[in-house]
């Protein structure tokens, strides 16, 4: 489904990428069509020049003309792009040579500096793929993923309002070592191993984000969890309520080592596993 607000109303950002899109791929369309006729079923006619002038810019110098021209007792006016040799020769009033389409004397170019090859090369392979793709990213529908679609009960393709997710673990809240030494600690982390510190609470926990997930080192743990090779270190699950799911896990006789706590970023519970290791439960305040 299309990204939607929080109302539940179409995203503004899909709505303009998909004009973006469009646009986007009417021009390239409308400039391939150009391109094409000129290639296969341009016309040379010679045309008078009515000014020139010359533009500079990073890459060099364009010489630009404005010309007119009659075909059929109709005249028809067109701006080109000549090369530097074929410019020094022009004057307004003097003679130029056209390249129109017949069907579409609207259609022309100056005929000694034709683009035409390497434009539907471009517009073929560049220009029209990418506003496809522009268009196909903001149309694309998005769905839920399948575990949520079965424990809601609802159907994939309909349309929903905003949905509050099942309670449990939606992903890992971080990764913590115990240290003894903090500032030894963070010359290792920081200065040998390059991390960079993304939060530090009163240099007793210090946080190290690392792509999604993150790596704390801490000296809250030092009486409770030693710093050992057989220690190791601590995984914390992020879950939508901390109370509600060691509510669940009580029930089915999971030892609670720590019953849940509040700190100022975060609500957590210390649970046991059958074999003994601790985790934690993370509830992030929003």
């Amino acid at each position: 489904m299309p990204n939607r607000s929080p109302h539940g109303g179409i995203s503004f950002s899909r709505v303009f990428g998909a004009f973006v899109g469009i646009v986007f791929l009417v021009f390239n369309l409308w400039s391939f069509r150009q391109n094409y006729l000129l290639k296969h079923s341009g016309v040379v006619i010679q045309g008078v020049v009515i000014r020139t002038n010359v533009v500079r810019h990073r890459g060099g110098m364009a010489y630009n003309v404005d010309y007119g021209f009659d075909v059929a007792n109709k005249h028809y006016d067109g701006t080109g792009q000549t090369t530097a040799s074929a410019y020094l020769k022009l004057r307004p009033g003097g003679p130029i040579e056209i390249r129109y389409v017949s069907s579409d004397p609207s259609i022309s170019e100056t005929a000694d500096m034709s683009h035409n090859d390497v434009s539907l090369l471009l517009i073929g392979l560049l220009g029209i793929p990418v506003s496809l793709f522009i268009l196909g990213v903001n149309f694309r529908r998005e769905h839920l993923p399948t575990q949520y679609v079965q424990a809601l009960d609802v159907d994939p393709v309909e349309e929903t309002a905003l949905i509050e997710l099942p309670n449990g673990i939606s992903g890992i809240a971080y990764t913590m070592y115990p240290v003894s030494d903090m500032k030894r600690a963070r010359r290792f982390y920081e200065e040998e191993l390059g991390l960079r510190v993304a939060q530090n609470f009163e240099d007793r926990w210090v946080e190290y984000h690392l792509w999604d997930n993150c790596f704390a080192i801490t000296t809250l743990m030092s009486e409770a969890l030693k710093p050992s090779v057989e220690a190791g270190g601590r995984i914390a699950f992020e879950v939508h309520d901390v109370d509600a799911f060691v509510s669940q896990l009580r029930k089915k006789g999971v030892p609670i080592k720590t019953e849940p706590f509040s700190t100022p970023a975060c609500r957590m519970a210390v649970l046991m596993d059958p074999e003994g290791n601790a985790f934690i439960l993370h509830q992030r305040f929003h």
